[in-house]
């Protein structure tokens, strides 16, 4: 059975899906009001807040004494929006973002595994990635819309090295040469580069999702740098999902 399934616990531990769902349940009980600029209102953030898992989000802008002042602050949050919006489970009416009608089915006619996947994919395929980590780009191709339209070559890569961990240095030397990224970046310096692996692919979207475990090494400055990861179980369900998706 699906509740029993190491799957399913993977799903319903991951704190962005968990969220999602904190998302929909909200705007069931009542419309979500959007700013003038079609933001989420600052009355309905804070009380989404008390009910979000990411709380390490919040607790960063307690830490510094930063103020919230528009839903663009939260990535998460906005990251959550687009991607319901995408899936038409959202709907924007006289100034309030609604559940739709497929937004109540999703809710209550299919379990949280789908529900999951269904949201990664159309992460995967309809949002667009280079919208939350904008990238080089020539000839107006970025590089985050090449390795978007070619994802199917890393799932399968990844895919290959099962839960075995992976060197992120080795990884991301890699995804440039496979994909010829050398002329993105020869105006910067390397670095520039491996920020936007480690968060447009990593960070921003396979480790948010669950999908992979990273482990951390201090760099010179006290910064944390990816220094391996691995695939879950979750991320090898997702990367064959991937991989066989037509959404």
């Amino acid at each position: 059975m699906e509740e029993n399934s190491l799957i399913y616990q993977q799903v319903i531990n991951n704190k962005f899906f968990h969220d999602f769902i904190v998302f929909l349940k909200y705007l069931e009980q009542k419309p979500i009001k959007r700013t003038v600029t079609g933001n989420i209102s600052l009355i309905d953030i804070f009380s989404l807040q008390k009910q979000f898992h990411q709380q390490e989000v919040f607790d960063k802008f307690k830490k510094y004494n930063w103020e919230i002042r528009s839903e663009r602050q939260l990535e998460f949050l906005t990251k959550i929006k687009i991607i319901a919006e995408t899936m038409y489970v959202i709907y924007k009416r006289k100034g309030h973002l609604m559940l739709s009608k497929n937004g109540k089915g999703y809710l209550h006619n299919i379990g949280p595994v789908t529900q999951y996947w269904s949201m990664v994919l159309h992460y995967w395929n309809r949002v667009s990635w280079e919208y939350f980590n904008p990238s080089p780009e020539i000839n107006r191709k970025s590089v985050m819309d090449i390795l978007q339209q070619n994802q199917n070559s890393i799932w399968k890569s990844l895919m290959r090295k099962g839960i075995q961990w992976i060197d992120f240095k080795l990884f991301y030397q890699a995804v440039k040469i496979h994909f010829k990224l050398e002329d993105f970046y020869k105006d910067l310096d390397d670095f520039s580069y491996y920020l936007d692996i480690e968060y447009g692919v990593i960070k921003r979207n396979l480790l948010l999702f669950g999908c992979i475990e990273v482990e951390y090494k201090k760099d010179k400055y006290k910064f944390d740098r990816i220094i391996r990861f691995r695939p879950t179980e979750l991320g090898i369900f997702m990367f064959e999902k991937g991989i066989n998706s037509i959404i």
